[in-house]
């Protein structure tokens, strides 16, 4: 019994794996702190560490306090990579990505680290539209998937990853060559790789993507040699812990975003009933000109009922005078007359009927509209950037 548990607990881990729905368990390997501010970056002005863009395939600009990243071209993704000439072999980067919009399923933005002179060499870790997330590593002119399968594409589905148009904190460590990826606060993935001494930083974009970057934080925990003698108090007092105060600020933009979508939504249900009152209207509007026409021609069927009755009338008096009378054919002559004439007395009283019944319609559906009526009431500057080739797609 136990091994037949055992073999069915296999088969729906691979089963799990093999749809790629299954996060690695795993624990940390970094207990370092870095406490060190490197750089931070908050894209409020033009900032020489990164470039502007304006072509037919890309536009990169920084505009209210976000780095702009939009892929126009549909064939492939984009680096751009940060002039921030760092040597550091142990790091933490906590950054916040967010995916606007995308036209292909390829679709993604990611941050590229560790990245090596020439595109020989890095690590991608990158989040899309569809709540998944993938590591890969940059392996000559092709990619080595870290995580998920080359089936899959290296994709993971991940409750931890916000849906389009949020932003996703990514937090990344390394020291010792080891390395912990967190999401949104949660860890979701380690490795190793002994290889890399020490990479550049960059970001990238998916083909035919829109996207923004919040800011880029870099922290390590080097110090340099000037600065082992300043006042370590100032270091440890957690008053002046730039990286408690950076959390605490990312945090707080994450919840902006989310009012932000939330006010999103409600300006659209608005703008929603606004279009149907504007419907109601009119339809009152129509409504009360079909009345106006219906009465102008019950007042003209009414007319005409009066004169055909003051024209039985008199044909009554003929009737009359023939009363008694020998002569036949005038009797009968006038009586097919007066049967004539009362067929088309009460064809003319049910049209009035019918025409009184549509108006008594007409006029409730206009009541029932009227009450739901009331409920209702660049600038380009590339200068800056490297030369980073990706490799082609597997």
């Amino acid at each position: 019994m136990k091994n037949l548990l055992l073999i069915i607990s296999l088969l729906l881990l691979k089963l799990s794996v093999s749809m790629g729905q299954t996060e690695p368990i795993l624990k940390p390997l970094i207990s370092e702190k870095f406490e060190k501010v490197y750089m931070s970056e908050n894209f409020d002005s033009t900032s020489a560490a990164w470039s502007t863009l304006a072509s037919n395939d890309n536009l990169f600009l920084m505009q209210g306090g976000e780095y702009i990243l939009n892929r126009k071209s549909n064939v492939s993704p984009f680096a751009v990579m940060g002039n921030l000439n760092t040597s550091l072999s142990g790091f933490r980067i906590i950054t916040s990505l967010k995916l606007i919009k995308t036209a292909t399923p390829e679709g993604s933005i990611g941050i590229i680290f560790m990245a090596q002179k020439g595109g020989q060499g890095g690590f991608i870790f990158e989040v899309n539209a569809n709540q998944q997330y993938r590591l890969r590593q940059i392996n000559g002119t092709t990619y080595k998937y870290l995580t998920g399968t080359a089936k899959d594409g290296g994709w993971i589905k991940s409750l931890n990853v916000k849906s389009i148009n949020l932003s996703n904190l990514v937090d990344i460590r390394t020291f010792n060559k080891d390395y912990d990826i967190y999401l949104n606060g949660k860890h979701v993935f380690s490795f190793n790789e002994i290889i890399y001494k020490s990479g550049d930083i960059g970001l990238l974009i998916g083909p035919a993507c829109k996207g923004s970057v919040d800011y880029i934080h870099l922290f390590t925990n080097e110090i340099a040699k000037e600065e082992i003698q300043s006042d370590k108090s100032a270091i440890n007092n957690p008053e002046n812990d730039m990286l408690v105060l950076t959390e605490s600020i990312i945090n707080l933009k994450t919840q902006l975003n989310k009012i932000n979508s939330e006010n999103e939504d409600l300006k659209a249900i608005v703008e929603d009933y606004k279009v149907a009152n504007e419907e109601a209207k009119k339809a009152t509007a129509d409504s009360k000109q079909t009345i106006k026409s219906l009465d102008f021609e019950i007042n003209k069927l009414e007319l005409k009922l009066d004169t055909i009755n003051k024209i039985n009338a008199e044909l009554l008096k003929y009737k009359e005078l023939v009363q008694g009378n020998d002569s036949g054919d005038l009797v009968i002559s006038l009586s097919k007359s007066l049967k004539n004439e009362k067929l088309k007395n009460d064809e003319l009283v049910k049209q009035n009927k019918a025409l009184k019944d549509s108006l008594n319609s007409i006029s409730k559906n206009h009541s029932s509209a009227g009450n739901s009526t009331n409920e209702n009431p660049v600038n380009t500057n590339d200068t800056n950037s490297k030369e980073f080739v990706l490799p082609k797609e597997n």
